[in-house]
């Protein structure tokens, strides 16, 4: 995904965000918890760090929590480090300027709710190694940057901080440490972006290193927390991107795989997910399917996210639906 697209896939969630909030703010809040059945198959969802930004400010998170509990939802991946910093306070990392006081805190405010409606809840971090190139962070440590062998430093539109780079890592199991201190976590997320592209050369063993002190310090802690990634298939994570999570897994690195299968049509979709190599992963972990329920001006249709949903049981697997703006905006 380039800048451009990225960019226009945010403005499109701030415009469905201030949609969905004129929906919501209109709804009573519900007077009583929820429950959802018991399961051993993650049926979960992302809600992305604009929609974070609103619910904060307002009674709409109640709302969210409760519906999706009511709609059958365990698993509620919530944004917590993405562009613009982070969505909690922090001591060393800049907080999201869409946060402020005295409202600052997404986490806190949803683990509350989510225990309330007995949600699984976990901390999303959505950029793991990419940065905004006019990030501050990029700007004042541009040794922490990769660059090519031209001496490039954007690929992709982003920069990308440097797996090997002492502070680079300092800052990274910092931000863990902090997400790690909530207690009413189950888990914490990394994604695709947990990774450094192949124009900067090979990072592999950098990666499993540093993956592997993520995974010390959450264990540090908090041992109970479940470490989670959201990659894409595995020979795409490995050869462009240095990601190597099936030897992550079996060196039990990471709890809990959601593989990221967007594809448009129910064919390519279940295609894409026997051939992924999930089904070498350990048997001990948990897998889920991460489904895209479109964007914008061209939203899956239901009949297709469940087609998508139907695929995912049948092979034995659980699902995520990216994204609770999306999706639900459609089902509205």
């Amino acid at each position: 995904m380039n800048i451009n697209q990225f960019l226009s896939k945010k403005r499109n969630l701030i415009l469905l965000t201030l949609i969905l909030f004129g929906y919501f703010i209109l709804r009573p809040a519900p007077s009583f918890k929820s429950q959802i059945q018991t399961s051993d198959k993650i049926k979960g969802v992302w809600v992305t760090n604009i929609a974070t930004s609103f619910f904060h400010h307002t009674t709409l998170l109640d709302n969210v929590f409760y519906h999706l509990a009511k709609s059958g939802y365990t698993h509620v991946y919530v944004s917590t480090y993405s562009f613009g910093g982070t969505l909690y306070p922090s001591k060393h990392i800049k907080s999201n300027p869409l946060v402020v006081p005295p409202f600052t805190d997404v986490l806190k405010a949803s683990e509350k709710e989510a225990q309330r409606q007995g949600l699984k809840l976990y901390a999303w971090l959505e950029y793991g190694l990419m940065l905004m190139p006019n990030d501050s962070i990029a700007l004042n440590n541009p040794d922490w940057l990769l660059k090519t062998a031209s001496g490039e430093t954007v690929v992709d539109g982003f920069v990308w901080l440097n797996p090997e780079h002492p502070e680079v890592q300092k800052y990274i199991l910092g931000m863990i440490e902090e997400v790690a201190s909530y207690q009413g976590l189950t888990g914490i997320q990394l994604d695709d972006h947990w990774s450094v592209p192949r124009q900067f050369g090979n990072h592999s063993t950098a990666m499993n290193k540093l993956t592997a002190k993520v995974k010390q310090r959450l264990e540090e802690v908090n041992p109970d927390l479940i470490f989670s990634l959201s990659p894409n298939p595995y020979s795409f994570s490995k050869e462009k991107y240095n990601q190597d999570w099936l030897k992550w897994a079996r060196q039990g690195y990471i709890d809990e795989v959601v593989i990221q299968i967007y594809r448009s049509n129910a064919e390519e979709f279940e295609r894409s997910i026997l051939t992924s190599q999930i089904h070498q992963l350990p048997k001990s972990i948990p897998v889920a399917i991460g489904i895209y329920a479109g964007n914008f001006g061209n939203f899956k249709t239901s009949s297709e996210i469940q087609k998508q949903i139907d695929i995912s049981k049948n092979l034995g697997y659980g699902f995520s639906i990216f994204c609770w703006e999306y999706r639900f905006l459609g089902s509205l």
